[in-house]
């Protein structure tokens, strides 16, 4: 069988992160398939685009990644390169998660103008600054004193608005919260000062993954990415995304989970297993003053049992009407009066 040697068309946003990603991906299948032409489209999201004050009253997550689907539901690329944590939980008819390459970071990282030590360490009543319901619930679990006010833009000008103290790029806060694995790969290791640890936030379903995604029936962009995909990654990717949507998750939805491998659990001399899973999912009030958590271990044969009964523990622990109340409050105020994120919509 003759092998084609169709370009590869990789569309993304035009961001400076998601060129990055975009380009780590090129340069892996450039390896792969050396005699290949990687071409790039690059293209400007709806939530690039959108400049009112609240993403999640016009689309949240799915306004970062549609434009990209578009083009490549209509041929103009091949495949599309997206920071996993932002695609919708449910996958868009007539595409494909071909590959998961391999994790970086999953955590979470404080941005403080003066070096805090960490949540705990802020200043009474500090302004934190973030668009993701997700954070503000843990970070004010952590501290009920600080105030949680709407941040917009990408990570240099989030950054910028914290350690700025001129005024200059609008208002200034205090602190806000960036992911590890996007800080990392934008050569900004010199922020990662404060990683917060998993145990007090716990990231959003596919934080520090990327997910490559073609059209389901494009054999041959689906059998070029896949010596790309890392298998233990992406069951533990897709068990996460899985569980938001099993609550009927969205980009309003303060809900977390985190599914990693671990070392087997049975010693019997029957298991040949490399690893097991370890799931764990939170559903938070606004405020973070309620949570209902699940932490589940599993082989990888009882993964998928796991999923769904970690789906219908939280449901019987009401998780589906507390989180009906968050999408009930108002943007910009918390069911405590403060102001609060109204959607973990900025995708970087």
């Amino acid at each position: 069988m003759r092998r084609s040697r169709k370009p590869i068309v990789i569309a993304s946003r035009r961001s400076r992160l998601a060129r990055i990603q975009a380009e780590l991906v090129g340069k892996a299948l450039s390896k792969l398939h050396p005699r290949l032409e990687i071409e790039y489209r690059w293209i400007d999201s709806e939530g690039d685009l959108h400049t009112g004050p609240s993403l999640a009253e016009v689309g949240g997550k799915g306004l970062f990644t549609r434009s990209l689907e578009k083009a490549v539901l209509a041929g103009e690329a091949d495949l599309a390169v997206h920071s996993l944590k932002d695609m919708p939980a449910v996958d868009t008819p007539g595409l494909a998660l071909a590959a998961v390459p391999p994790r970086a970071d999953v955590r979470d990282c404080l941005i403080t103008r003066e070096g805090a030590g960490g949540l705990a360490g802020m200043p009474a009543g500090a302004v934190v600054g973030t668009s993701s319901p997700r954070r503000a619930a843990q970070v004010l679990r952590a501290r009920p004193d600080v105030r949680i006010q709407l941040i917009r833009g990408n990570v240099d000008t989030r950054l910028r608005k914290v350690l700025d103290v001129s005024g200059e790029h609008g208002p200034s806060y205090d602190a806000t919260l960036l992911a590890v694995a996007g800080l990392l790969r934008m050569g900004l290791r010199e922020h990662v000062t404060q990683p917060i640890d998993v145990d007090e936030v716990l990231p959003a379903a596919g934080q520090g993954a990327l997910g490559i995604q073609c059209r389901s029936d494009d054999h041959v962009t689906l059998t070029r990415c896949l010596p790309l995909n890392d298998s233990t990654i992406a069951t533990a990717v897709h068990a996460e995304r899985q569980v938001v949507a099993g609550l009927n998750g969205n980009c309003h939805s303060p809900i977390s989970v985190l599914c990693q491998a671990v070392p087997p659990q049975s010693k019997s001399k029957r298991n040949t297993d490399s690893h097991w899973y370890r799931l764990r999912a939170r559903v938070m009030s606004s405020d973070g003053q309620t949570v209902l958590a699940t932490d589940e271990t599993a082989s990888p044969k009882e993964l998928r049992r796991v999923v769904a009964q970690t789906v219908d523990a939280l449901i019987a622990q009401n998780a589906r009407r507390l989180l009906a109340a968050c999408r009930g409050i108002p943007v910009g105020e918390s069911a405590a009066g403060r102001p609060a994120a109204a959607a973990e919509a900025v995708a970087e």
